[in-house]
């Protein structure tokens, strides 16, 4: 071999050098680029995972502070309601408007979950608004309302108001005031919810 091809040979293995050392730097590159955009898409879904865990933990706080909420108002309407003889029939159309909106939290409990503090929450919202009826109270309503439906007759309607009265006076009101072991389960199924949550956001 001569000098001169010697000198195009060198001259070949240089481009082949420099073209494989620029693709090692080209693939390096990639590759650390790669690695790169790989670790902030784990720092974004990271990010994503513990905002969407704090707004589902800021969901189910406001959704327990409504609850307890509707439950004193509910309580202290009930409590108005017993207090004036003959009943008020303002304060009772309050007693509803409040199981309305008692009902209405406890459901959105039931929708921020967990399932654990809608069963408590569930549990206290039938025990304080069960009615509690006798087999005499039920059979008296239940006949006197069925001959009002066919006479109309205004001393049956009188008759059935009595009865609706007993009832209201008579029914859930311990369980209404009486709730201490509803609350404190209600309220310990909230806080456990809450502080499980807490520890998946860190």
């Amino acid at each position: 071999m001569d000098g001169g091809e010697a000198a195009v040979w060198a001259g070949v293995v240089g481009v082949i050098g420099t073209t494989l050392g620029g693709l090692a730097a080209i693939i390096g590159a990639k590759i650390g680029a790669d690695r790169n955009a790989f670790s902030v898409l784990q720092q974004v879904k990271k990010q994503t995972q513990a905002e969407h865990s704090q707004w589902i933990r800021n969901q189910r706080i406001s959704a327990y502070l409504q609850f307890l909420h509707a439950w004193d108002e509910y309580t202290f309407a009930r409590g108005a309601f017993h207090i004036d003889l003959p009943p008020n029939y303002a304060n009772w159309r309050n007693v509803q408007q409040c199981a309305s909106r008692l009902a209405t939290a406890a459901f959105n409990i039931r929708v921020a979950g967990p399932g654990t503090v809608a069963d408590a929450a569930k549990e206290a919202f039938d025990a304080l608004t069960a009615t509690e009826l006798t087999d005499a109270v039920i059979a008296e309503f239940d006949d006197v309302h069925a001959r009002f439906r066919v006479t109309n007759n205004r001393e049956l309607q009188e008759r059935i108001i009595k009865i609706a009265e007993e009832i209201l006076y008579n029914g859930s009101w311990d369980h209404a005031i009486n709730a201490d072991l509803f609350r404190d389960n209600f309220l310990d199924a909230a806080t456990h919810a809450l502080d499980e949550r807490s520890q998946e956001d860190r």
